[in-house]
């Protein structure tokens, strides 16, 4: 068996719980983190269970390869939630603008990479199947770079009121969006090095165990971490004055 699903199935039975009092803690100015971060723990548990019953299953397999999505959406509204307590007065517009792109972006790379995995992990390639995989990963990798430009720009000085009575929860709130994606990067970067590569050691699916542990397992579960101890930090935020 993957020992990557037991573990998946376990460790995220033990995050919901707590990613949903954040969820009401934060409530409607910090929903769209806590959402997406629901949203990545409900599709772990989803994988985790399905590939302990079956860890040869396809659909298991599809879901640990490209799950990746709604976690730098959690980070996307994490950056989000931040500006509002940052800078209360900044331009909306801008920031919706943010999250709308970066929505659009993961929705187009998450078709694209399924639909190329799946033909191929069926056996059935057809003549585009990688090519659309391949277009769907560096997608994933585009979104996480402007993510971190978007997420640094957010820091300076121009970009918060300092007398803001959530200026500093709002700091902190970002600094962890920032640490988070350090350590999204490197499940990021590794999917485009197994998709492109194409090396049999390096797939989500047929790799190493260790493989799959350092390069997928981990980094996930330590940005998830980061975002849930950030969250737990800035619980009370919102009551701020």
């Amino acid at each position: 068996m993957n020992g990557i699903f037991p573990a998946d199935l376990a460790v995220y039975l033990l995050f919901t719980p707590i990613v949903n009092y954040l969820f009401f803690a934060h409530r409607w100015t910090g929903f769209l983190p806590w959402y997406y971060l629901s949203v990545f723990c409900l599709a772990r548990i989803v994988g985790g269970g399905l590939g302990v019953h079956d860890s040869n299953g396809l659909p298991a397999n599809i879901i640990q390869s490209v799950g990746i999505t709604p976690l730098i959406l959690a980070i996307d509204g994490l950056a989000h939630e931040a500006r509002c307590y940052r800078h209360p007065s900044h331009n909306r517009t801008l920031g919706w603008s943010v999250v709308i792109g970066t929505s659009g972006l993961m929705i187009a790379a998450l078709a694209l990479s399924i639909s190329g995995s799946l033909n191929i992990f069926e056996g059935t390639p057809k003549s585009d199947s990688l090519t659309e995989w391949k277009a769907g990963t560096v997608l994933i990798l585009v979104t996480w770079v402007l993510q971190i430009i978007w997420s640094l720009f957010s820091l300076i000085s121009s970009q918060g009121e300092k007398d803001a009575p959530g200026y500093h929860g709002g700091t902190a709130l970002l600094q962890g969006a920032l640490v988070a994606l350090a350590f999204v990067g490197i499940r990021v970067i590794y999917g485009v090095i197994a998709v492109f590569t194409q090396k049999r050691d390096l797939s989500p699916v047929y790799g190493t165990t260790a493989v799959r542990v350092v390069l997928m397992f981990l980094p996930e579960v330590l940005a998830t971490m980061t975002i849930i101890a950030v969250g737990l930090r800035t619980r009370h935020i919102r009551h701020v004055k």
